[in-house]
């Protein structure tokens, strides 16, 4: 594959970022790709547990499966970051535990549902092994402590499973002076861990709020009016309670336009025949009760 090809790809491909993927692509591993794709999900932000996994993460395990066709990888892995959330003082064991049940739940039934081989990985699966404490070791880095725990998790990825890809989501394509976002993680393990390892970039999920539009494509906290894969979601519902709040000189177009890429990524990839003319929120509820069904 040329660098041509790719740009072609992503240019046309609405939840990726463009120019910030190529700009992460090893040559190398662009001329002859191989090895397995993964990127790593949590359970909270600083200040909340998520209450469920939103319709987003489909941004995120349907863009891994159209990179691991296009470039013939061997398979997808979901990494779910448990052991960090423990950091937080309002997370126990028992509530840890629980968030990272329903998130493997959920994301197999996605799996199975698309026919896609993700293979769902927990850090308490191995962050406490010997091979992982001397990968860790290894790991040199005068950023915080879970800049480098995260730096040792690609490390485990790529030597353990061959994974040579890394899927991360981005606020923006431009960098800002505020804040970082995972090119910060993703320049520092090239530095410290490995320059050759490749990395893309999804676009961020979305919520029903219009002043904090976009957001993590795989936590949603209480404050969040965001779509769930939760038995019982009322799509419509949530639509309208958050339509007031947008006014009258604003639309929900950007959503819709959102939603439609995801419902037509879906599609693609599973056989599933367009359903031309469809609202996107009754085909985003016939999906999401198809998959937990």
């Amino acid at each position: 594959m040329t660098e041509d090809q790719l740009r072609i790809f992503l240019q046309n491909e609405p939840l990726f970022h463009s120019e910030p993927s190529l700009a992460m692509i090893d040559p190398a591993f662009l001329t002859k790709p191989f090895g397995s794709v993964y990127y790593g999900t949590g359970l909270t932000t600083p200040r909340s547990p998520s209450i469920g996994l939103p319709f987003d993460i489909l941004i995120f395990i349907l863009g891994a499966e159209r990179l691991r066709r296009l470039m013939g990888l061997d398979r997808i892995y979901h990494h779910i970051a448990d052991t960090h959330a423990l950091t937080n003082p309002f997370c126990t064991p028992e509530v840890v535990a629980a968030m990272a049940a329903e998130y493997r739940d959920v994301i197999g039934k996605i799996a199975r549902a698309a026919d896609i081989p993700v293979d769902v990985r927990l850090s308490s699966d191995f962050d406490r092994s010997d091979e992982y404490e001397a990968l860790l070791a290894r790991v040199h880095t005068d950023k915080a402590e879970y800049v480098r725990r995260e730096l040792a998790d690609m490390l485990w990825y790529r030597e353990t499973h061959s994974v040579r890809l890394k899927l991360g989501w981005l606020l923006q394509a431009g960098e800002s002076e505020l804040g970082f976002d995972e090119r910060l993680y993703d320049r520092e393990f090239r530095v410290r861990c490995d320059e050759h390892m490749s990395f893309a970039y999804v676009v961020a999920g979305r919520t029903l709020d219009p002043k904090r539009m976009r957001a993590s494509p795989y936590i949603a906290v209480a404050d969040e009016r965001r779509i769930l894969f939760k038995p019982g979601e009322d799509v419509r519902a949530k639509i309208e309670q958050a339509l007031p709040s947008w006014g009258a000189d604003k639309t929900m177009g950007g959503l819709v336009r959102h939603l439609g890429g995801i419902l037509r990524l879906w599609d693609r990839l599973t056989g599933s025949q367009p359903q031309h003319g469809t609202d996107v929120f009754v085909r985003v509820q016939a999906l999401i009760d198809q998959i937990l069904a």
